[in-house]
């Protein structure tokens, strides 16, 4: 409808056309694609990866946590360990009675979050091929491609952060509907990991110094508050007591063990049990000191059989059953403990993170057959013998083909020795481990009648593929680093609007690199959930400073017929990147 005063062609507001004169729904969808297109075989590609994940490791991989979530999807009992989220996101998945529906999502989350990435960075006035490259690690890293394929927390976690970030970032003030679902996003993500308890807090400080207003951070604030305070309603009826799980003190134990000398400290006697003789060089890493019941030394593989081992002070006081350790009790203990190391030997808890987070930046990952760091053999594309031998017992009533009948010792996974366990749960294991029972159901129930427990195969000559593709194609550590650098240089450059819009995702990346290192211990695994976050920090260092209304000033009219502005080039956007850290960029108007 024309502007019959004017006589103008523009289409008046919140008036629309006639219904011959509309743009058709099919038109409307090709156009982005069209203008796009650069970036859409991208995807193309990004989505032909995962087609062959999925088709090299049927029907899903697997880990020792995997299981757990399967048994919190069933039982529906909020877990002491870790909370409840991804189980949810399972039990929603549970009446399709099959595991490609799960690694289906997975993989869309991921091709999502890249898709995210530079459409962000595309509005924040990036020409294609620089929103392209901070979308690259997401889509492409062989790492992230098997984390999505992983019936684990992850995936699900990295989506709702990255997700929620976007839309904090789409405008320099978000409108309320979108704080409001960034604030929900944000809130389930704690739910799903624990390890994403204090983003609400960094949101609402970014979101402070963006001066959002107050109605929008009291509104992300509500709704971020929501299913965390829905969630400890819960976890009370069932414990008693108002938290999200009751493993925050055992973490934090596992994380100073590696260094805590109760000789310099002053240890209560109630929790004097935790105290480890075992001097410092010979002491295993941290997660070993929750999850093991003997010390060895990392990667030992001649330990002389013939000596007693060393236990854990976890085992010898509660035994083999790892769930006892994470009990109020302990974990209330393990706390007491923890920041009593902390407090009596701060410098040694600093030199410990530090090495931790430096670790992060290496060029190589390091070998890791035991799975110390999270690149093992259950983090990594290997073969269908390799995967079987990560079975656990519990999960099983048969011994499975190929594998051992018993279980190897502690330290010595050549079975050069082995346990009086076997490798599988036969009828009279089930007699005495219900838990194991309810797993082995749980894993029948979401395979589907006649697909038996869903245990991963390995199909070529996609898996071959898969494991070459491995070798070359991730993002190398000192890669990451350099990233996070130029996401702080964008957030220092601005620094008399307190950062501007990069400010967030960049806090985002490092406390995620961080607060692992400094509550429980190093993990390549925890690493990735901060690499789509740096990527878009690092992207927004180049981005264009707002325009009146504190909107990005657009590379190419939406409209219209004035012609598109040539594409900025790489000498243009350092150059913005030298003139923001020389400024200190523009103020936002609002």
């Amino acid at each position: 409808m024309t502007n019959a005063t004017t006589g103008s062609d523009r289409v008046i507001p919140d008036q629309q056309p006639p219904a011959g004169q509309r743009t058709p729904l099919r038109a409307r969808l090709i156009r982005p694609a069209v203008a796009h297109w650069p970036f859409g075989l991208v995807v193309v590609a990004a989505i032909a990866v995962r087609i062959v994940v999925i088709l090299g490791y049927p029907p899903i991989l697997w880990f020792s946590d995997s299981y757990n979530y399967l048994y919190d999807a069933v039982t529906n009992t909020p877990d002491q360990v870790r909370p409840n989220g991804y189980p949810f996101f399972l039990q929603l998945l549970r009446p399709l009675h099959s595991y490609s529906p799960i690694a289906l999502l997975q993989a869309a989350m991921g091709v999502l979050m890249g898709v995210a990435i530079y459409a962000l960075l595309r509005r924040r006035g990036l020409p294609w091929w620089g929103a392209t490259l901070p979308a690259l690690p997401v889509l492409f890293d062989a790492y992230e491609l098997h984390l999505e394929h992983m019936i684990t927390a992850d995936p699900l976690f990295i989506f709702l952060v990255t997700l929620a970030v976007v839309l904090l970032c789409w405008n320099d003030r978000p409108s309320i509907l979108a704080m409001a679902i960034a604030g929900l996003l944000i809130g389930y993500a704690t739910l799903v990991r624990s390890v994403g308890e204090p983003l609400l807090v960094v949101a609402l400080v970014a979101m402070l110094v963006r001066r959002a207003g107050w109605l929008r951070l009291l509104t992300v604030l509500v709704t971020g508050l929501a299913p965390i305070g829905a969630y400890m309603l819960w976890f009370h009826g069932t414990y008693g007591q108002y938290a999200l799980t009751d493993s925050t003190g055992s973490f934090l134990y596992s994380r100073v063990s590696t260094f805590a000398q109760c000789s310099k400290m002053n240890v209560p006697p109630l929790v004097s049990y935790l105290c480890d003789p075992t001097k410092l060089k010979y002491r295993p890493v941290a997660g070993e000191y929750i999850w093991a019941d003997n010390e060895l030394i990392p990667y030992d593989s001649t330990t002389d059989l013939s000596k007693p081992a060393l236990y854990t002070p976890m085992y010898l006081a509660v035994g083999s059953d790892t769930s006892l350790r994470f009990t109020q009790p302990v974990n209330a203990q393990a706390k007491q403990f923890a920041e009593s190391a902390i407090e009596s030997q701060p410098m040694a808890y600093a030199r410990v993170v530090i090495d931790d987070v430096l670790h992060t930046f290496g060029w190589n990952r390091q070998p890791d057959p035991h799975d110390y760091y999270g690149n093992g053999p259950n983090f990594q594309f290997v073969s269908g013998d390799e995967m079987n031998l990560q079975i656990p017992w519990y999960v099983t009533p048969v011994q499975i083909p190929g594998n051992p009948t018993y279980q190897p010792l502690p330290g010595n996974p050549t079975f050069q020795g082995h346990s009086s366990s076997q490798t599988w749960c036969d009828a009279k294991c089930r007699l005495g481990d219900p838990q194991a029972v309810v797993i082995m159901q749980a894993e029948r129930d979401f395979a589907g009648p006649g697909h038996g427990f869903g245990f991963t195969k390995e199909v070529q000559p996609w898996a071959h593929l898969l494991k070459t593709y491995q070798r070359y194609i991730y993002l190398p550590g000192t890669v990451l680093g350099l990233i996070v650098l130029i996401g702080a240089a964008g957030v220092l450059g601005r620094w008399r609007r307190w950062g501007g819009v990069g400010l967030l995702p960049w806090l985002v990346g490092a406390l995620l690199i961080v607060l692992p290192a400094m509550t429980a211990g190093f993990s390549y695994r925890y690493v990735l959930a901060a690499v789509p976050v740096a990527c878009l920090a690092a992207g927004l260092a180049f981005a264009r400073d707002p325009g009146p209304g504190g909107k990005p000033r657009r590379s190419v009219p939406a409209r219209g017929d004035d012609p598109p502005k040539p594409p900025r080039s790489v000498r243009a956007l350092a150059a913005d990147l030298r003139r923001n850290l020389g400024r200190g960029g523009t103020v936002d108007q609002e």
